[in-house]
């Protein structure tokens, strides 16, 4: 009787596990296993401008039954690129987000940021237009341009412009009424402190007119001695011209005197001989004008 108790439920577990083995069970469902995801690495993320950053997105990936099919960049300063691996330069400094957004062919996407800390000394950096003109005339000045490290800002932006008058404010206009060479000054001040000036220098010019009262003399022998008045301020050159002969009209430029110059001489000319002068006078706008001739005999 004992041996029959324990044979019993013996024969019915191998019953039941024959029935569980030879019955077809459902399959599991399981979701979609495509991730795609952004990888960036970068030659630097800090330096001093200009810095040049080399960007690489081939690390990203799409497992699953999907592929990458697009590489989108945004550097963080307004530029973009395509491609696995792109480069760019930062001109100025600042903190810059750039991205990475990839695309596979399932149509899903991944974006990874990096941020790039860009250093530069605050320096104060002219934009002027135009800076050679006739007066009067207006002139606009840009300083949206100057730098400065990423941790601070320009604070205050100061003009002056030559002629006694100043302004504020990155980009600012000014007319100039009298002719001369004016230094315009920016001076920026970022939010430590400190300060830096840079300048340009701007041409007021005034109207074109030729020399007068031009004379010639020989005071000794083989010379020549020539004067004359400018009627306009502010003169690049004034070209010395000559020819030989009393009716000569084949001038040949021998001295480019400084526009403020009214004298020139020169020697070891021929005794007796005939000459004529002209002054060429060359303005800042490249404009130019011939006085009247003058003639003299050499001694």
């Amino acid at each position: 009787m004992e041996r029959h108790r324990v044979i019993r439920p013996l024969i019915a577990l191998v019953a039941a596990i024959g029935a569980l083995v030879g019955t077809t069970q459902p399959a599991a469902a399981f979701g979609s296993m495509d991730v795609t995801k952004a990888v960036v690495s970068t030659s630097s993320t800090t330096g001093l401008a200009p810095l040049v950053v080399a960007f690489d997105g081939t690390q990203s990936y799409c497992v699953e039954s999907c592929s990458l099919t697009g590489y989108s960049w945004s550097f963080g300063d307004g530029t973009t690129a395509t491609g696995a691996t792109a480069s760019h330069s930062y001109g100025r400094g600042g903190s810059y987000t750039a991205s990475l957004t990839v695309t596979a062919s399932n149509a899903t996407s991944h974006t990874a940021y990096v941020i790039i800390n860009v250093s530069d000394f605050t320096r104060a950096i002219i934009a002027a237009s135009p800076t050679v003109a006739q007066i009067p005339f207006a002139a606009t000045f840009d300083g949206s341009g100057s730098t400065v490290g990423w941790h601070t800002s320009i604070v205050s932006y100061q003009w002056t412009f030559g002629d006694g008058t100043t302004a504020t404010g990155p980009v600012v206009s000014h007319t100039y009424t009298t002719p001369g060479i004016r230094q315009v000054v920016l001076t920026v001040v970022d939010g430590t402190g400190y300060a830096q000036s840079n300048g340009v220098y701007v041409f007021a010019q005034d109207p074109l007119a030729a020399a007068v009262n031009l004379s010639a003399s020989s005071p000794t022998k083989g010379s020549v001695t020539l004067s004359w008045t400018n009627r306009t301020q502010l003169l690049e050159r004034n070209h010395v011209e000559r020819c030989t002969g009393a009716s000569c009209t084949t001038f040949t430029t021998i001295s480019g005197a400084f526009g403020s110059d009214t004298r020139f001489s020169e020697s070891g000319l021929k005794s007796g001989s005939t000459l004529t002068y002209r002054i060429r006078s060359v303005d800042y706008l490249g404009r130019t004008v011939v006085s009247a001739p003058v003639k003299v005999k050499v001694r």
